[in-house]
């Protein structure tokens, strides 16, 4: 029933973003719009296309095996709304348009909405019709008792549907049979507890067996019943013509493309299906939904999309043991400057910050190949220990300048090619004897990458790869260093120079599900920092169980970034299993070798310190976002590093 759909089927420029937030809101007309409904039925529209597509060339509901309709309410004047002729998924999806839960439908010169607020009994309906005999089962809202009404929500409730109650105590009369299952405890909302709904209305039904036996026999002296009949199932469709409905920003041409499927081609209702979320998942659209009718000798297929505005503002809170309390935001815009294109800026303002700014350009119809230039600024802190104990801390602020060509392969995959210029800024918070005050370095780099996702959904996903793997060539354009300490056994030259060298960085975390609840966790990561003069201009952070930069190796039994390396080869190995849909526990083992830089050294450093650690997690889907508490443990840390008991805990959502 909700809008979601699997991460695998969004386009990966978007994966990050997809339903990965406290709250979404489209800015338009210079103001913040509120949400017409929490859900707008994407995957319901679909579930009802799919079961309807048998009758997709009946428009008079008449005609269906069983005559149908269905009543809507028209929130612009309160009137019902009868659905006897149409799309039939459209007619339906109308018709259970819950206020507040789920957008309204637009028809016409009308918003349609569940028709239980006016009309719950549509009795009268069913009479026009023809009907002679009415069985009518009642699960709408009852009259309440005084007692009943204490709190604000029961009485805004019955307030909301007062109307509607009234309106089936008049229907009442015109019933034959009338069966009204004990629902007081229930609500519209209770989807998930529809096999006790059922059970409830079995127990009602049995309570007037006698009344329905009696009915029946009454009929079948008349003669047979009629045998029922079928509609022929649709297995395969070919449609002459492909038109689009409800796009404003993005043209016919553009919705097609990414659509993948061409007019006059057979397709099963899977590709169909596919084609539908492949659109979805581009981020674009609130809705896409399809619509099947004939027109003489042609069948013509329209798409019916629901664009997102074309600003979209998106906040979330976030707390773990390194960021501190933050507030990450992030707003995005298309098609400025030029036509298919991104303008995206987030920020986390936190201890540690972190802002972003991003423009992506397509460069084909499809979508597939794109230019993105990026500005970075983060801050972060770096401890430095010796035999255990921390005796240095360095504070780091970054600025990168980055300019990539990237091409996506599928949905779940992204190469590309990119230039940076990358300034370091290394400043001394805590020494008892600091080699310098301040050490600056301005780089330009060169680097080719490779990305993959197939993950099932950002929080707490249950199957699927995330994978990166990065190559980069690294030139020194300046360096300058303050007040560097009389004690340096070397000049700053042999210090802080270097020569160009590349580094290799791959990192890859796998589910791989065992059952429906359960997944074993894989995660090998290899660095290499290939730089002969091992100096301070590149190394990686280990240390968490997340990424919390982007020179990250997480690693339980460590706290963030509490180990430097210029080389780490090692992995992790976990178990993870669900108490239930939103709540985890796993348990992770990893191991492996480092190699710390040596500052006044001339040769490669070797992976000569072996670590392992291991770690116990709780994890919780709240409406915060995900919920995580881990405990570690250092196993073995080669004697440099403290080995005692560690906790990290994160709070609410990170993109």
């Amino acid at each position: 029933l909700s809008d979601r759909i699997p991460l695998k089927e969004v386009i990966f420029e978007e994966k990050d973003y997809f339903e990965n937030q406290l709250i979404e809101l489209p800015f338009e007309d210079g103001k913040v719009q509120a949400p017409g409904g929490l859900i707008h039925g994407q995957q319901i529209s679909a579930l009802l296309s799919r079961l309807a597509l048998p009758a997709y060339k009946i428009t008079d509901f008449r005609e269906l095996p069983i005559p149908f309709r269905c009543v809507g309410a028209n929130l612009l004047t309160g009137d019902p709304f009868v659905f006897d002729q149409g799309y039939l998924p459209g007619a339906m999806r109308a018709s259970m348009a819950i206020p507040t839960v789920f957008t309204p439908v637009h028809l016409q010169q009308m918003l349609i909405v569940d028709g239980g607020l006016v009309r719950n009994f549509p009795v009268a309906e069913a009479k026009e019709w023809g009907a002679d005999i009415i069985i009518g089962v009642y699960t709408g809202r009852l009259r309440a008792e005084l007692e009943d009404l204490k709190s604000f929500s029961d009485i805004l409730l019955q307030a909301t549907f007062l109307m509607s109650i009234k309106d089936a105590e008049e229907q009442l009369p015109m019933v034959d049979i009338y069966i009204e299952p004990g629902l007081r405890t229930y609500g519209a909302q209770d989807f998930k507890r529809a096999d006790s709904i059922i059970y409830r209305g079995e127990l009602a039904a049995r309570a007037q067996f006698g009344r329905l036996k009696a009915l029946a026999d009454s009929l079948n002296t008349l003669g047979p019943p009629p045998q029922p009949k079928h509609l022929p199932p649709v297995d395969e469709l070919c449609f002459d013509y492909i038109e689009v409905e409800g796009n404003e920003r993005f043209s016919k041409a553009e919705i097609i493309g990414r659509f993948g499927i061409e007019e006059e081609g057979a397709v099963s209702i899977e590709e169909l299906e596919q084609a539908i979320n492949r659109l979805f998942g581009t981020n674009y659209f609130q809705k896409v939904s399809y619509r099947l009718r004939q027109e003489g000798r042609l069948a013509i297929l329209t798409l019916e999309v629901v664009e997102k505005a074309p600003t979209l503002l998106r906040g979330a809170i976030n707390f773990d043991n390194y960021l501190g309390a933050g507030f990450l935001f992030n707003a995005s815009t298309r098609n400025v400057v030029l036509p298919a294109s991104r303008l995206m800026f987030t920020g986390t303002i936190a201890e540690n910050y972190r802002f972003n700014l991003n423009y992506l350009k397509y460069a084909d119809e499809a979508q597939r190949s794109s230019a993105v230039a990026t500005i970075n600024l983060t801050r972060d802190k770096i401890p430095v220990f010796q035999d255990g104990i921390q005796n240095e801390e360095f504070r780091l602020f970054e600025l990168l300048l980055d300019l990539h060509l990237q091409r996506r392969l599928g949905r779940n995959a992204i190469f590309g090619l990119g230039a940076q210029r990358e300034q370091l800024f290394f400043r001394h918070t805590v020494s008892s004897d600091p080699l310098f005050k301040r050490l600056d370095y301005t780089n330009y780099n060169a680097y080719a990458f490779l990305e993959l996702n197939t993950l099932d959904r950002n929080i707490l996903p249950k199957k699927g790869t995330r994978l990166s793997l990065e190559f980069k060539g690294l030139n020194n354009a300046h360096y300058n260093v303050r007040q560097l300490s009389p004690n340096s056994p070397l000049p700053e030259d042999s210090l802080f120079a270097f020569n160009p060298y590349t580094k290799l960085t791959f990192q890859s975390k796998s589910y791989l599900p065992l059952h429906r609840r359960a997944s074993l966790i894989l995660r090998p990561f290899a660095g290499f920092v290939f730089n002969p003069s091992n100096t301070f201009s590149d190394f990686y952070l280990i240390g968490a169980p997340e990424a919390l930069t982007r020179r990250s190796i997480p690693f339980y039994g460590l706290s963030a970034n509490q180990l430097v390396a210029q080389v780490a080869i090692g992995g992790s190995i976990g178990y993870q299993h669900f108490f239930r849909d939103n709540m985890l526990f796993s348990i992770d083992a990893n191991a492996g070798f480092f190699a710390q830089p040596q500052r006044f050294s001339g040769n490669l450093p070797e992976p000569e310190q072996f670590l392992a650690g291991l770690g116990f997690t709780l994890g919780y889907s709240s409406f915060l976002g995900p919920a995580k508490f881990t405990l570690m443990y250092p196993i073995d840390t080669d004697g440099i590093l403290p080995s005692n008991l560690k906790f990290f805990l994160t709070i609410g959502h990170r993109f």
